[in-house]
């Protein structure tokens, strides 16, 4: 299949002369003499390349060109500026759209045919990314009636049904045990008063009694 090459210059002269360049049945050439026109024609055809002057009518060359990446697809676009020996450049203009090279003419024919077709194979080679991402929805399975929710992590640590269980058994578990408990206790208060009481006598001479 052939490529489509766009070329949108005032000239009558350099139409003519890209299209003895990029010459049939390898190009297709579609010139325009008007920027409008051009970006009109661009969404239609959708071009593999395109060659833009600066100075047009209506629409300049920098405006061709924005607009042409800014289409679905414009980044596969091989996109060139062509301007005159001594034309004036907006480097700021320039700067501000993606292009391929600049096209200084008088150009050597057979130089601008292996030109345009490295780039247009080049960007041909370039990955398609939609515009906006692509986000899948996760859908939570439907859970069957009845069916109780796995616990999670969330509940260790959390205040709740399970750790109230946990409070009560334990103070049950004290009120049961209260009589036991207590004695211990008094056990435990009667062999150190016992301790005490022993290493008191120690410390007594009974002889000065």
């Amino acid at each position: 299949m052939a490529y489509k090459v766009i070329v949108v210059d005032s000239s009558p002269s350099l139409q003519k002369a890209v299209e003895l360049a990029l010459a049939a049945p390898e190009f297709t050439i579609f010139p325009f003499s008007d920027g409008l026109e051009a970006i009109n024609a661009i969404a239609g055809l959708r071009p593999d390349a395109i060659l833009a002057g600066l100075s047009l009518p209506t629409k300049d060359g920098y405006e061709v060109a924005g607009f042409a990446r800014s289409q679905e697809g414009g980044r596969q676009i091989a996109l060139f500026f062509v301007r005159g020996a001594f034309e004036p450049l907006d480097l700021r203009k320039v700067s501000e759209v993606d292009h391929d090279g600049i096209i200084v003419k008088p150009f050597d024919g057979e130089s601008l045919a292996d030109l345009v077709r490295e780039a247009i194979d080049r960007k041909k080679e370039l990955p398609s990314l939609p515009e906006e991402p692509v986000v899948e929805e996760v859908v939570e399975p439907e859970k069957p009636p009845g069916s109780v929710p796995a616990a999670g992590p969330a509940v260790l640590g959390c205040p709740g049904e399970l750790e109230e269980k946990i409070r009560a058994i334990v103070r049950e578990e004290i009120r049961n045990n209260r009589g036991e408990l207590e004695k211990l206790a008094g056990e435990v208060v009667s062999a150190e008063f016992k301790k005490m009481l022993v290493e008191e006598l120690k410390g007594i001479d009974t002889r000065k009694i």
